[in-house]
């Protein structure tokens, strides 16, 4: 008989425990849920440090010149030939890549940043400085001096974008960036 009491002290004890966790549980789901439903309805803080650089109303922080961006479409689209002397610079510039890769960086320094894309079979320059003109003459005398003709610097083409922290710091300029070099007429 000593045996049973302590068998149903034993069980009286492990079911106040089972209890005890299961209104744990519900108070911890309780308060969560209570957390989750004040964060819904109350007002995000408002923000005390500078804007974000996200584009204001889904519009871009720089707008680009249309009918460029139109002609190097263009010029993927409908590849013009170029000179024997422009294949073989191009073909000398290709080979800085890294050994076994096809597109990547090729010449980098603080206004410019030079890549080939060999999906679209395109030199991109990306410009890292809020002088543009100075950044896309940078580009162009780096493709001269490795053979290139100002002809094909047109035609391969040679498309230019604003790294996104330079378009921002140029958001309220109000220019309009041409994704051509300096000298491709639109």
């Amino acid at each position: 008989m000593r045996k049973r009491k302590s068998e149903d002290v034993a069980a009286v004890i492990l079911g106040i425990i089972l209890v005890l966790i299961v209104l744990g549980i519900l108070l911890v789901i309780g308060k969560s849920h209570r957390a989750s439903q004040q964060t819904t309805s109350t007002p995000p803080p408002i923000p005390t440090s500078a804007p974000t650089p996200a584009p204001l109303n889904g519009h871009p922080p720089v707008m680009y010149e249309q009918r460029a961006m139109d002609k190097i479409l263009k010029a993927i689209e409908d590849r013009k030939t170029l000179s024997q002397d422009d294949v073989v610079a191009k073909a000398n510039i290709l080979s800085l890549l890294p050994p076994g890769q096809q597109s990547g960086s090729l010449y980098y320094n603080s206004d410019i940043s030079i890549e080939y894309i060999h999906s679209a079979d395109l030199f991109q320059v990306e410009v890292l400085t809020t002088d543009i003109k100075t950044a896309k003459d940078e580009a162009n005398v780096w493709l001269r001096a490795h053979g290139l003709s100002q002809e094909a610097i047109c035609i391969l083409p040679v498309e230019f974008y604003l790294n996104y922290d330079i378009a921002n710091q140029l958001r309220q300029s109000n220019i309009t960036f041409s994704p051509l070099g300096n000298g491709c007429s639109q």
